[in-house]
C-alpha cells in the first residue's frame, strides 16, 4: 500500500514539472509577443549613467512593454550606449512579473533581453491557469514560455473542475 502511494506522489510530481516545463501551448504569458515592444519606465526616482550604459530606478518602479508589467522597488537598466537598445533588467525587492493573466512574484528577477530569459530568485511564485509553483528560483524562458523551477519546489494543481 505504501509503494502505491509514494508512487502516485512521484507520479503527481513529475506531471506537475512537466506541465511546468512545457507550459500550456501559450507557455507564461506572451513574452516573446512582447520582447521586441518599446519598454516604458516609470519610477519615483531614476539616475542614468551614460558612462556606464545603465541606469537605476528607485520607489514604485513599474516597468511596461506590451503586456507585460514588471513591478519592483530597485530596477537596474542595462543598455547598449550606441543605440540605447536595453540587453537586462535586474529588479529587486518585491518583484511581481505579470503577463496576460500569468503571475509570477519573487525576491529579484534577472530580465537578460539577449539570450531571452527572466530567472527569478528567493520566494519565487508563478500562477497559471490557476495552478501555483513556488520554488528558490525559476527560469523562463522568453520564446516558449517554459519555465525550470529548483530549490524545493512545491506545486499545487487545480483540477478543470476546481478552476470554473
Amino acid at each position: 500500500m505504501k509503494k502505491i502511494s509514494i508512487l502516485s506522489v512521484v507520479l503527481m510530481l513529475l506531471s506537475t514539472l512537466l506541465l511546468f516545463a512545457e507550459g500550456n501551448k501559450a507557455g507564461f504569458g506572451n513574452l516573446s509577443k512582447n520582447s521586441q515592444a518599446p519598454i516604458e519606465a516609470i519610477a519615483d526616482n531614476m539616475v542614468v549613467d551614460s558612462e556606464q550604459s545603465k541606469a537605476e530606478l528607485s520607489g514604485n518602479v513599474e516597468i511596461i512593454q506590451g503586456d507585460m508589467h514588471l513591478y519592483a522597488e530597485f530596477v537596474r537598466v542595462i543598455y547598449e550606449d550606441e543605440r540605447s537598445d536595453i540587453n537586462r533588467l535586474y529588479a529587486q525587492k518585491n518583484v511581481i512579473l505579470i503577463s496576460g493573466q500569468d503571475r509570477a512574484s519573487a525576491d529579484e528577477a534577472d530580465y537578460d533581453l539577449e539570450r531571452g530569459s527572466i530567472i527569478l530568485k528567493g520566494n519565487t511564485s508563478i500562477i497559471q491557469d490557476g495552478n501555483i509553483a513556488r520554488a528558490e528560483q525559476a527560469e523562463i524562458d522568453i520564446d516558449t514560455g517554459a519555465a525550470t523551477l529548483s530549490g524545493r519546489v512545491r506545486t499545487i494543481l487545480q483540477s478543470d473542475e476546481d478552476v470554473d
